[in-house]
């Protein structure tokens, strides 16, 4: 009996328990899972539902689409089984996502939802895409459009099925990556994949912003460069040529498509273009256009054509940008040099000899030499040649003579030479004329030729001078920034403060009483100058006098005034000098010294008004003296060895000493 009435309570323990664990699972009531209701059991297979493989597929149906219309357009069979596929295969993901998002309730219908938005805007966005092929215009009648508003439809369209594939795509991976942990949990964290949705979105809509704002900017013609390597932009000087132009110009570019150094002269150009409506710009591909090509004589890359009725120039910069890169540095000078030769006949410049010229000049004596005068007068379109006594110096000078040049002799002219001048200039002829004081022969017939008065004695500054070898004769090299308002030191009185000119030993000009020539003294030297009688390069205080001297003048007449348009003006013009070296290649390392001779010579050929600077990006020319060698090779041989061996001594005694102190 004890042990059946111990039996019995055993059982009703055990089914007390029972009951406890079924009321302990049991949902509370109430509670979310209290008010689902139970998944009803369906016969036979499972029906198909989103998962994981949902996103490959999608990625996968894009890809085919890529490839059956970019990279197999051409193939009609494979193009089309690769794009319906891929549409068919969009559309098919899409359809199920939505009918996930029915079957699903509570936070699962959210997110499947919003995945099957996210798919049917992708869908929405390759239907757009496909508006943009032949047949798709043909449907739209937008083939039939003018050509203006086709370009303007076929612009719009793209930026739209780009942005909004890239906005359906991005959220769309980024939600489904949140998702994927989930998908197999009986609760998901709608939370976490919102925000990888709203994450995507975001980022989606940063890299549209982007893009446009890219494609913005380079409607635009402006631009900003702020790396170490520039190309030189178009100068004051160039834009005032384009201006001049009266004719229609056309301007070539022959580049490949996607080309570096091709959107950089296509920058330039643009620029240039912008400077005069005579101006057409045209950027082509040489293997696109054989028939151009071949009519302008191209038959290779990186080469612009300016032509200009039947006047046709070349200019040959290259398509590599590694080899390209010091041409871009002087496309300015390079392309105004080419410029000039197409606007306007070649003109003549005869550089008299016979006399010790400094363009005579065989060896570079500290630079004394003209080498870098005969490359600017060949950059303004100018043949130069030379001009002695026979070529008819002593008598009567060429008829060509755009201007004659008379460069630092060191020897006197003859009466006979200073004559045949003087005839020329009276006729109306241009001369440049840079008398030097250090050839101590008198050069003042030649300066009265154009009514002037020259001083030989050198002029100097001890306050204001150019360092060059650390002595007392550093005074002679003179700096000035004082300049008239003549045209032809425009460009320099424009910029006088940040454009010194250097004179390395010049000496002094005056005009002549009772003259009727027009004169401007257009550079006067600095208020502390003094001209040095005794040679000593020290101001002698009683027998010099500080005062501003006449540098260089501008000397003209006019003879003839000419019509209208000024083609049969005659005028006198004469650019004095009294200093040669200002013209020497040593010199013209300044830049303000190429800007004194290029507005000069431009004045005296009626040009003035394309003075203005010429830009350049090229780097400046390091060159090495024997002298300077040998300082550099003592330095690292011996003096730097020994200043690091001297300064280790120093620390060491120096350590020494404090410890002994300390001890």
């Amino acid at each position: 009996m004890k042990d059946q009435k111990t039996q019995a309570d055993e059982a009703e323990i055990s089914g007390e328990e029972a009951s406890a664990a079924q009321r302990a699972a049991a949902p509370a009531p109430g509670s979310e899972q209290d008010a689902l209701p139970a998944p009803a059991a369906q016969p036979g297979a499972p029906a198909l539902s989103a998962g994981g493989w949902m996103v490959p597929a999608y990625g996968g149906a894009l890809l085919a689409i890529f490839l059956g219309e970019r990279v197999v357009p051409t193939i009609d069979g494979l193009r089309y089984a690769l794009s319906g596929l891929g549409l068919l295969t969009l559309v098919l993901v899409t359809a199920l996502r939505f009918a996930t998002a029915v079957r699903e309730t509570g936070e699962r219908r959210v997110v499947e939802r919003a995945l099957a938005i996210l798919s049917a805007l992708g869908v929405v966005a390759v239907a757009a895409y496909f508006t943009t092929t032949d047949a798709g215009r043909d449907l739209l009648g937008v083939s039939q459009a003018a050509p203006e508003l086709r370009a303007r439809i076929d612009a719009a369209t793209m930026v739209g099925w780009i942005a909004l594939l890239v906005i359906a795509t991005v959220p769309l991976f980024f939600g489904e990556a949140a998702l994927a942990p989930m998908r197999r949990a009986e609760r998901i964290e709608g939370r976490r994949v919102r925000a990888a949705t709203l994450s995507g979105v975001t980022l989606a809509f940063a890299a549209v912003y982007s893009a446009l704002f890219v494609y913005a900017a380079s409607q635009l013609d402006l631009k900003a460069d702020f790396s170490y390597y520039r190309t030189a932009r178009p100068g004051d000087s160039t834009k005032r040529v384009a201006e001049s132009l009266t004719e229609p110009l056309k301007l070539t570019a022959f580049f490949p498509q996607q080309s570096e150094v091709g959107a950089e002269v296509e920058g330039y150009l643009r620029e240039v273009k912008a400077a005069s409506p005579q101006i057409t710009v045209e950027m082509q591909d040489r293997l696109l256009v054989p028939a151009l090509a071949k009519e302008a004589k191209v038959t290779q890359d990186g080469v612009i054509v300016l032509s200009r009725d039947t006047s046709r120039e070349t200019l040959t910069i290259g398509a590599d940008i590694k080899t390209a890169g010091a041409k871009l540095k002087s496309l300015d000078a390079d392309f105004q040099k080419a410029l000039l030769k197409v606007i306007r006949a070649q003109r003549t410049a005869y550089l008299t000899v016979g006399h010790g010229e400094m363009n005579e000049a065989t060896t570079a004596a500290e630079g004394r030499t003209a080498k870098n005068l005969r490359k600017l007068l060949e950059s303004q379109n100018y043949a130069i040649k030379d001009l002695g006594l026979a070529q008819g110096l002593g008598s009567e000078l060429p008829k060509d003579a755009g201007v004659v040049i008379v460069l630092g002799p060191q020897k006197e002219f003859l009466p006979e030479e200073v004559a045949a001048l003087k005839r020329y200039a009276d006729g109306g002829g241009h001369l440049l004329l840079a008398l030097d004081p250090e050839a101590k022969v008198d050069l003042s017939p030649l300066a009265g030729a154009v009514g002037l008065t020259w001083k030989p004695e050198v002029l100097a500054n001890d306050r204001v001078h150019v360092r060059r070898r650390f002595n007392d004769s550093d005074h002679a090299m003179l700096v000035s920034t004082r300049y008239s308002s003549h045209a032809s030191v425009s460009t320099l009185s424009r910029h006088a403060q940040q454009a010194p000119t250097i004179f390395p030993g010049a000496s002094s000009l005056d005009k002549v009483e009772g003259g009727d020539l027009k004169i401007d003294f257009v550079v006067r030297s600095l208020g502390e100058t003094f001209a040095d009688a005794n040679g000593n390069f020290k101001f002698d205080d009683g027998s010099e006098k500080r005062s501003a001297y006449n540098l260089a003048a501008a000397v003209s007449k006019e003879l003839a005034p000419g019509g209208g348009d000024g083609k049969d003006k005659k005028e006198l013009r004469a650019f004095v000098v009294a200093d040669a070296d200002v013209f020497s290649d040593a010199a013209f390392r300044n830049e303000p010294n190429i800007v004194l001779a290029l507005d000069a010579f431009r004045w005296l050929g009626g040009e003035e008004s394309f003075a203005g600077e010429i830009t350049t990006n090229e780097d400046v020319r390091i060159e090495h003296t024997k002298e300077k060698d040998q300082v550099w090779f003592w330095a690292t041989i011996l003096v730097a060895p020994a200043m690091v061996l001297g300064l280790g001594l120093f620390i060491t005694r120096r350590g020494r000493r404090a410890s002994g102190r300390r001890a």
